[in-house]
This record gives C-alpha cells, structure tokens and sequence, in this order.
C-alpha cells in the first residue's frame, strides 16, 4: 500500500509540474484572438489633472471592440463626461465606429429625421491610452520594457522614443501597470502620462481600462444611411454645438491609422 501511495503522490507531482501548466504567451494568446466576428469588452476611467486644477476632468467609457484579422475593425462606445465643477455634465455619448468611419449620436440642433453624425475624423475611436494594446505589437513591448514582472503583473515606463516604434507615431512616453490573466490574454491596463508645459504648467492623464469577455462574439454596424447627416452639412449653431460635444473627447482616444 505504501508502494502504491508513493506512486500516486510522484504521479500528481509529475503532473502538477508537466509543460501544460506552462505559463501561456501573452502575445501568441492575443493573436488568437484576432478572429472576425469577435472582440473584447472594455470598460475605462481617464482622469486628466492640470497644475491649475481649471481643467480636471474625468471620462468613463463602456463599450466592446470587434477584431478583425489584422485588429480592431470596428467599436461601440459609450462616453460619459464628469467633471467637479459642474451641477450638471453632458449626456452620454455614443460612439460607432466601422472601418475608417465614426458616427456620434446626437440630437444638437440635426436636420429633422437626423440622430446621427458622420464625423470628418479618423477612426477607430478605441481607447483614452496612449497605446493600443489590442496590437500584439504593443503587448509584447510593453512586456519587454516592464523593470520588474510577478505572478502575471507587469510594471515600468516606456520614453517617448519607444512610444513612437510602438505606435508608429509620435507620442508622450508613460509609466504603466499591465495586468495579464491565467488565459495570457490583458485583464488591465493603467498607465499615467505627464505633460510639462514649462511655465504654463502641466497636465497629468491617468487612465485605468479594463478588458473581460475576449472571444466574445461582436457584429457592429454603421447606423442606417437615412438616419445620418455629414458633419460637413452642418451649419451654424448645430454645427458649433457638434463642436462643443466633440471637444469634450481627448485627442489621444481616436487612432490614427
């Protein structure tokens, strides 16, 4: 018997350490799941902090990604904007973006028949970060530069130097958090920017997102044709009004591509 119980407990030892319970490529994980007709759900909190304190303010958005073979194809976000110096903050806003397009539903003063606008912007709007983590590009520099990595959390800073061989654009370098599941695929991503404007002083963007449900199935389509007007239609105060509710958004959330 004490043959047979030695036996067993080398067995589970054997198991327990086998190649299958090896740490799994967060990378490889990522690009598994760049599948049409899939995606992520993203829930985010961009808290933007001045010198002067004129200008803090804090964005909440909820939404999903849909992938595509190459990455993000298409989004569907809700924006809402807070800030502490007001009784009382704008509506939420929603956001669709398909392909290179982006709409902004909104009823500012729109021809009758009208609740959405076609925006001369490029798109997708996908993030407040300063990077796209849903590039398997990114992920695994952001890995590479972390100065330290335990139990799946990775810490460090990345210059504006290597902001810019990530996204392939310019950038303001960060130091970041990024948070990796038992599955190897993000489960959080903070990082925290600072501007320094010399004697205007600075800005701080600190931004927390959150991504659960990868693999989730995700169709996104452009609103009805009918239903949207050209921001390049707009006219007059429903034209400065579109302005007013686009300028509430940081240029650092639409990716230029």
């Amino acid at each position: 018997m004490k043959r047979v119980l030695a036996g067993a407990l080398a067995a589970a030892t054997l198991i327990t350490a086998s190649p299958a319970q090896a740490a799994v490529d967060p990378v490889k994980a990522l690009k598994k799941q760049l599948v049409a007709g899939h995606g992520v759900k993203v829930s985010e909190t961009d808290r933007a902090t001045s010198s002067d304190h004129k200008t803090d303010a804090t964005f909440r958005m909820t939404g999903v990604l849909e992938f595509g073979a190459s990455g993000i194809v298409a989004s569907d976000f809700t924006v809402r904007y807070v800030s502490r110096k007001r009784k009382a903050d704008p509506m939420p806003m929603r956001w669709v973006s398909v392909g290179r397009d982006i709409y902004l539903q909104s009823t500012s003063g729109l021809p009758e028949g009208k609740t959405w606008v076609h925006l001369d912007l490029r798109g997708p709007l996908i993030s407040f970060q300063p990077t796209d983590l849903s590039r398997p590009v990114v992920l695994k520099g952001l890995i590479a530069h972390a100065k330290t990595a335990k139990a799946g959390v990775y810490r460090g800073s990345i210059t504006q130097e290597q902001v810019r061989r990530l996204n392939g654009k310019s950038g303001t370098g960060f130091a970041y958090r990024l948070d990796i599941g038992p599955k190897g695929l993000p489960e959080r991503l903070i990082t925290d920017e600072k501007l320094d404007f010399g004697t205007y002083g600075w800005m701080r963007d600190a931004v927390t997102t959150r991504y659960t449900d990868w693999g989730t199935k995700v169709t996104i389509k452009a609103p009805p044709e009918e239903q949207v007007v050209d921001s390049k239609d707009l006219t007059g105060a429903a034209f400065d009004e579109l302005m007013e509710e686009i300028k509430s958004i940081p240029d650092g959330a639409l990716a230029h591509r």
